[in-house]
């Protein structure tokens, strides 16, 4: 039975790989919005910043499914170097516009594009090195090596540029971040935290590892303000920051760095292999899911993991008990409508059963709702969402119920039962029940999404603060990244529900395991 059950389990895992893919379809097939405000021709930095970092951060610019060619801080600095170094004063407008894009993508990528452009410059005309080495003074000026009028000069910013590679090129390694950030963790000092300043944008994958793994406030507080002096943007957190304060700001800085971690790190290897499918929108799609890194609610700016964890029990409490009081009463009403069929108990309760079925969801908790509010049981939510959630479920489960229970009392094995007589309550329990059970348990899992998807209105109705209500909040605010992982997580939770379904009655059902000793007897 082991066995069966880890195949079964097993079997989950392409199970959700396959639904994870056609999410990932339906949700992509829909058309893009208009362009977002800012795109324009004749706006501003900022807007077509703004418009820039939206489509990044819904990686809409990248394939779906293979990246030929990913992009990293090698090949996007060397690109803004050409892009610059053609930005000659007497060039046409469009080549113009591309150098003007060079120069702030240069500017943006900072420290992290140094090693891969200053060897380069000697290669470069005189009037290309000149041209990229000014576009590198914000840069300067951002790492405390210089004002930016001194640089400003083609001269003499080309100057400074190889003096300062052929001074501090060993600083640029890896090895020697890891060394200057372990002794601001261990030491704090402004002069450490400035070393790392100086190296800018280069030290941001390590800084930003850091801020995931530490819980210092002193340190986090040092780090968040090295991450937003390079990048302009994200939050600084104070040395006394509350826990909540501490957890957003590391979960707002860990969000940007998943969409724009590969802009300041080099793929090479195995890792430029793996970009192949992992920088895609489905390959970051999945990453997402699968790493629990479901990105920033656009309501509050919360985790939507933590969010997840905190509105999860209320839900789970009231679909779990809706389901067991909706099946502790429907079996028993099923049963006892086919044992007795053609009577009394059996034409009512199929006349209120069908009553149940055809009363939608949201009209039973409304007049739930206002019954509690006529005998004053507004404490009650609880129970009166149960009630709501549980009467589609009953009404359904009850009629699988007789229709087994029916096939099950006109066999040999029952009649022999009576003929010998058995009393009847043994044999409707024992003989009957037992074995009428076993289909009805088979589509336990199959109430699930009805359940999930009933929460959406109970705990509107109710106003309980579980994942629906906070889902028709999401739904007002536009919300996608909630949504998708609400949708992500009601497909896992009613594929793990059909395997243990599986499970269950393959533990119950003696035949299945007959099946299965059978199979690995042949096997043997």
């Amino acid at each position: 039975m082991l066995g069966y059950a880890l195949r079964r389990i097993l079997w989950s895992i392409p199970t959700l790989a396959a639904t994870s893919l056609v999410l990932f379809f339906v949700t992509t097939l829909v058309p893009d919005g208009p362009p977002p405000q800012g795109t324009g021709a004749g706006v501003g930095g900022a807007d077509r910043a703004r418009a820039v970092e939206v489509r990044r951060s819904s990686f809409s610019e990248l394939p779906r499914f293979v990246n030929r060619s990913p992009q990293d801080v090698r090949s996007r600095a060397r690109a803004a170097v050409a892009r610059v170094a053609a930005g000659d004063p007497g060039a046409p407008s469009d080549v113009l516009a591309r150098a003007h894009q060079g120069t702030d993508e240069l500017q943006r990528l900072g420290g992290a594009a140094l090693p891969y452009v200053l060897p380069s410059l000697e290669a470069l005309p005189p009037d290309a090195r000149g041209r990229v080495a000014v576009a590198l003074a914000p840069v300067a000026e951002r790492m405390g090596l210089a004002a930016r009028e001194d640089v400003a000069q083609p001269e003499a910013a080309a100057l400074f540029w190889t003096r300062f590679w052929d001074d501090r090129s060993l600083d640029y390694a890896r090895t020697a971040v890891d060394r200057t950030l372990t002794r601001l963790l261990n030491h704090g000092s402004d002069l450490r935290e400035q070393d790392l300043v100086a190296l800018d944008t280069f030290a941001l994958p390590e800084v930003i590892h850091a801020m995931a793994t530490t819980t210092d406030g002193q340190a986090l507080a040092r780090l968040t303000r090295i991450a937003r002096h390079a990048t302009g943007r994200g939050p600084v957190l104070a040395t006394d920051a509350t826990a909540a304060e501490l957890r957003r700001a590391v979960a707002d800085w860990r969000e940007w760095w998943f969409v724009h971690a590969t802009e300041f790190v080099v793929l090479d290897g195995a890792r430029r292999i793996v970009a192949v499918v992992s920088e895609t929108r489905y390959g970051k799609w999945l990453r997402r899911a699968s790493s629990g890194q479901l990105g920033l609610s656009a309501i509050d700016g919360e985790p939507i993991e933590e969010k997840l964890r905190s509105h999860a029990p209320i839900t789970l409490l009231v679909c779990g008990l809706a389901l067991l009081v909706s099946w502790a009463s429907a079996i028993p009403l099923g049963a006892l409508g086919a044992w007795w069929r053609g009577g009394t108990f059996d034409v009512v309760s199929s006349a209120v059963v069908f009553l149940l079925y055809a009363t939608p969801t949201f009209a039973v908790a409304e007049l739930l709702r206002r019954v509690a509010g006529a005998f004053d049981l507004g404490g009650a939510r609880v129970a009166l969402a149960v009630a709501a959630l549980a009467v589609g479920s009953l009404a359904a489960t009850s009629r699988w119920q007789r229709a087994a229970m029916l096939d099950v009392v006109g066999q040999d094995f029952v009649r022999t039962a009576r003929a010998k007589g058995v009393p009847g309550w043994r044999v409707l329990v024992v003989h009957a029940l037992r074995n009428a059970i076993m289909p009805t348990l088979s589509i336990a899992a199959l109430h699930i999404p009805a359940l999930l998807g009933g929460a959406l209105v109970v705990e509107e109705v109710f106003a309980l603060p579980g994942i629906g209500f906070e889902t028709v909040r999401a739904v007002e605010a536009h919300d996608s990244a909630w949504l998708m992982a609400v949708i992500l997580a009601a497909a896992a939770t009613v594929i793990l529900s059909l395997v243990a379904t599986d499970i269950l009655h393959g533990a119950l059902d003696p035949r299945v395991r007959e099946v299965f000793a059978s199979r690995r007897g042949r096997r043997a």
